[in-house]
């Protein structure tokens, strides 16, 4: 497993972060570390029984979770687009979120982003993705994640290092996560 002291949440009980989650679709989750972002999204998919499709753009998580660092569970499908298959990857997770309540998370903005550089206004077709992704899953009752290594730069979230704002939507949780003596931390924004 990741680290004998991951189970250590501080300012936040796990509890409390997924009553919040229960609240809205939309869940940012913004870190400076890597390793602790696998750590939190351990502790996240393990709260759950129900689908979980996960997102894998800088593909970090699928090398914990195919090496057996992360727990494999049956409930957890991992996609990976890329540039040439990623409408055909998004068109089938968004038919399958219709109508099955799941959690969805997409690992990461800045991932996502990059993949999707060379079109022009890839930011507002990254806004707007995430706009419809937040409507469909809205039907299904289900929950949407995305996970960020961000910075904050004149008061406003940015990913990092492309220094791009991030889309903030009403009624969205938003977490900053970070370790400290082995503890993870959880703030809420």
């Amino acid at each position: 497993m990741l680290d004998k002291n991951h189970d250590n949440l501080h300012d936040y009980s796990l509890k409390s972060i997924l009553n919040l989650v229960e609240q809205n679709i939309v869940n940012l989750v913004l870190y400076g570390n890597s390793f602790t972002k696998i750590k939190f999204i351990d502790k996240i998919i393990n709260s759950y029984t129900i689908p979980i499709f996960y997102v894998d753009f800088d593909l970090l998580f699928s090398g914990y979770y195919e090496s057996g660092l992360i727990t494999k569970k049956s409930n957890i499908n991992i996609l990976r687009p890329n540039e040439v298959d990623f409408i055909k990857i998004i068109s089938e997770l968004l038919q399958k979120t219709a109508t099955q309540q799941s959690i969805v998370i997409l690992d990461s903005l800045n991932g996502l982003h990059s993949i999707l550089s060379h079109m022009k206004d890839s930011g507002r077709f990254v806004d707007s993705l995430i706009m419809f992704l937040t409507c469909n899953l809205k039907f299904s009752n289900s929950k949407l994640f995305l996970i960020s290594l961000s910075e904050k730069k004149e008061n406003q979230w940015v990913l990092s290092p492309i220094k791009r704002h991030i889309l903030e939507i009403e009624n969205m949780n938003k977490f900053q996560i970070e370790e400290s003596d082995s503890k993870l931390n959880i703030q809420i924004l």
